[in-house]
């Protein structure tokens, strides 16, 4: 069975005046590998990408944005449309709370201050407003990921429940732009799985099998 999945990837841009900006190390290869993952298998995918350097995969619809304020904006807009959202990436926390709208300058003697200001929870109003599952339609099943530097499974699972996902893979700060990856997968009703050091291609086909294993299950 065919699934329409929306992917979101690389680190959001948030700027603080028109040529600068507050931005993280995400280089969007776990999500570039989920999308062609998921072509591969016969899925449809959407691809929602903040900049990167790579190249988008043949054959999905790729939607550019660079902000978190974009990103959730096009998440809102595709949702509806998917069976399935990852949300694989790194959007901002914070972003400037006033962006200069012109260049600012560097005066001597002058301090600035950059106050920031919480980004909208794009993965939260993704748990709490997805389809269930009615006579017409499979419910959708919304997927985070977690980047943890201390108490990784502990905060990921946190995540998993506040967040009312279906699953939570979770990875450590190394993985950070690597061509492999160690994650831990968790489901609500599931032991942690552990996918030891691999390629990220690797990896994001055992992810779409888990989820296509969902689909056929009818679970969440």
């Amino acid at each position: 069975m065919s699934i329409r999945f929306l992917i979101t990837a690389g680190g959001t841009r948030e700027y603080i005046d028109p040529v600068r900006f507050i931005s993280n190390a995400s280089s969007g290869k776990m999500s570039y590998a989920l999308a062609r993952a998921a072509l591969k298998a016969g899925h449809k995918v959407t691809l929602i990408t903040a900049p990167t350097a790579l190249r988008p995969p043949t054959g999905a619809h790729v939607v550019h944005v660079e902000s978190a304020a974009q990103m959730f904006a096009a998440v809102k807009k595709h949702f509806a449309a998917c069976d399935c959202l990852i949300m694989a990436a790194a959007v901002a926390d914070f972003t400037p709370a006033k962006p200069s709208k012109t260049k600012l300058k560097k005066d001597a003697g002058t301090k600035p201050t950059l106050r920031l200001k919480p980004t909208p929870d794009i993965l939260k109003w993704a748990g709490s407003h997805r389809r269930v599952c009615t006579a017409h339609h499979r419910p959708q099943i919304v997927i985070g990921f977690a980047l943890e530097d201390r108490n990784l499974r502990a905060n990921a699972e946190r995540k998993l429940h506040d967040k009312h996902l279906d699953m939570i893979v979770a990875n450590a700060p190394v993985a950070i732009g690597a061509e492999t990856s160690t994650v831990h997968i968790k489901t609500p009703s599931s032991q942690w799985l552990e996918i030891p050091a691999q390629r990220k291609t690797m990896i994001a086909g055992r992810i779409v099998s888990l989820i296509q294993g969902k689909e056929t299950s009818g679970t969440s």
